[in-house]
């Protein structure tokens, strides 16, 4: 397994045993499921950053963080397509996990909080290399490592997770097995991609060592999309060019996961 970068803006402390301490603990998956290609699990030694601290970075900071991450060494399952957001929110570990409930806990909680079956997400995925399908959607349910989806198709909204505010069906881009979701009322920090791009000008002026680091946003479009959204506080992005449905989730902890 690959080591972290020695220059991000966020740290971790060595505990006794040479583990990493989170900064911030979560309460750690049931089954974590970080999967190397021959199906063998792999334990985190990632600190774990929260949304908020990534957001409170300042601009040298987050500069120093944007250059450490682009030669980060990251597990080969994080690396399968080498991708800017990805070493960037490994090189700050964020590695929020998702709420996973089963079908009736996730029936009754959007009933609960009055979420209404269209604002049910999916995402449908095929096998792909040595990983199953189900390997796949384990992994983001599951993994102590946040694993950012949909590094083979566009990027249009910026590198993340995929999924589409279908009501839940399947999406039609994949057969293997289809991830359910609802956006987490308590942890969603979610922007309209139109609204992002116009607030990144403001930011890239405010930050511009950041923004001399990553590329602008406000000038065009691509895996910096993301990162910019990070910075800025929110952990995922809805409609953009490509459909209104979308939902780019970078920040696994943004949602509820059906089992």
């Amino acid at each position: 397994m690959g080591g972290r970068g020695s220059n991000s803006g966020l740290t971790a402390t060595p505990t006794p045993t040479g583990r990493l301490r989170p900064l911030n603990p979560l309460q750690p998956p049931a089954q974590p499921v970080d999967l190397t290609p021959n199906g063998e699990l792999q334990t985190a030694t990632q600190a774990t950053a929260t949304l908020a601290q990534i957001a409170a970075m300042t601009d040298d900071e987050l500069a120093q963080a944007v250059i450490a991450s682009r030669n980060v060494d990251m597990p080969n399952f994080l690396n399968d397509v080498p991708d800017q957001t990805q070493k960037f929110v490994y090189q700050v570990g964020l590695n929020g996990a998702p709420t996973v409930m089963d079908q009736a806990q996730f029936d009754q909680f959007r009933r609960q909080n009055n979420i209404p079956r269209s604002q049910i997400m999916a995402r449908s995925v095929n096998s792909n290399g040595p990983y199953s399908a189900q390997q796949i959607a384990d992994t983001f349910k599951y993994s102590e490592l946040n694993y950012i989806g949909g590094k083979y198709g566009g990027q249009v909204t910026g590198a993340g997770t995929y999924f589409d505010m279908n009501g839940g069906g399947n999406t039609g881009y994949g057969s293997g097995t289809t991830i359910t979701a609802i956006y987490n009322p308590q942890t969603a920090r979610v922007i309209d991609f139109y609204d992002l791009r116009r607030q990144a000008a403001s930011f890239e002026r405010s930050h511009p060592k950041f923004a001399a680091a990553v590329g602008s946003f406000a000038r065009g479009r691509g895996g910096n999309v993301s990162i910019y959204a990070l910075a800025m506080g929110y952990n995922a992005i809805s409609g953009g060019p490509a459909s209104s449905t979308y939902q780019n989730v970078i920040d696994r902890s943004a949602v509820i996961v059906v089992k």
